[in-house]
């Protein structure tokens, strides 16, 4: 008769002393100045579980991010910030097996084919929307200095990054393309743009999924950014505005959504092993064939 009661005290207790230690957990010791910049800049962040800061080779490091967003769910960001003033790093267009065709490929492996003929590959992140029949890329394609193609799939194929001759990265619309489409060496399509003239452009595409998106500073800092989505206790994802919020508060005073979802690829070649390594959990379980995808490289 008294076996609920005392049941149901001790679970009081229980309660009450998982909340006493809750309360007693101190306050993440944040060690990357981007991670602050998006906390304090932006509504994003209510609480950081852990931030990973770490070198993954000159002119290039990584910053690693759990946290709790405003909204109340678990999410986990990835954010890769190259030194474009670095004179040993340079930026290429990689696609499936380093061919001028169509085809689709995982991350990693444009990388394998990529490095023995180009250089070392230390990072890359999924590029243009495609199709997932063929791999045609949706947006323009543009490859050591060869015109592949200069069509839009569709309006949401507005923008591109493109490396031009000299070596300078520019990101820019279909005008700015358009224009100058002889002057890259190398060029990627991508979706809506995200941040102009240092002002965040809102989006009607209000749908929370994992994203992927590239931004550049005036100072030469180039970020790609990858927020993992699809799982609600590790990462719900965001919207393409929030993630032109994170790119402007990272320094970007330009910067485009490119493909997500389960297209959506964080890779390093670790610092610690010589390994390409996917950093984020792409949403289909699997590293995902895509159609082509961005790397950086040091120079020889």
């Amino acid at each position: 008769m008294h076996l609920i009661p005392a049941l149901l005290s001790l679970f009081i207790l229980a309660s009450s002393c998982e909340k006493d230690s809750q309360a007693q957990v101190p306050p993440v010791n944040i060690k990357s100045p981007l991670t602050q910049l998006i906390k304090d800049s932006t509504d994003l962040v209510a609480q950081v579980f852990s931030d990973t800061i770490f070198q993954v080779s000159e002119g290039i490091r990584e910053t690693d991010v759990h946290y709790l967003s405003k909204t109340g769910y678990a999410m986990h960001m990835f954010i890769l910030e190259v030194d474009l003033n670095n004179p040993k790093l340079k930026v290429e267009a990689a696609t499936p097996y380093n061919v001028d065709g169509y085809a689709m490929q995982t991350v990693p492996d444009m990388a394998r084919y990529l490095e023995p003929a180009e250089g070392r590959v230390l990072a890359g992140v999924n590029a243009d929307f495609f199709n997932t029949s063929t791999g045609e890329p949706r947006g323009i394609l543009i490859r050591n200095g060869k015109i592949l193609k200069t069509t839009w799939a569709n309006a949401r194929s507005a923008t591109f990054m493109g490396v031009r001759k000299n070596g300078q990265v520019f990101i820019g619309d279909r005008e700015d393309f358009a224009a100058m489409k002889d002057d890259f060496e190398d060029a990627l399509g991508g979706g809506p743009m995200l941040v102009k003239d240092n002002v965040i452009l809102t989006q009607t595409d209000l749908s929370i999924e994992p994203r992927t998106g590239i931004g550049m500073s005036n100072k030469g800092k180039l970020y790609f950014i990858v927020v993992d989505g699809r799982s609600f206790y590790y990462s719900n994802g965001i919207t393409i505005t929030d993630l032109g919020r994170m790119l402007k508060a990272c320094g970007a005073n330009i910067a485009i959504n490119v493909d997500g979802g389960g297209s959506s690829t964080f890779m390093i070649k670790h610092p610690l092993a010589e390994v390409w390594q996917v950093r984020n959990r792409p949403s289909d379980g699997t590293n995902r064939a895509v159609g082509n995808a961005w790397m950086i490289l040091s120079k020889p």
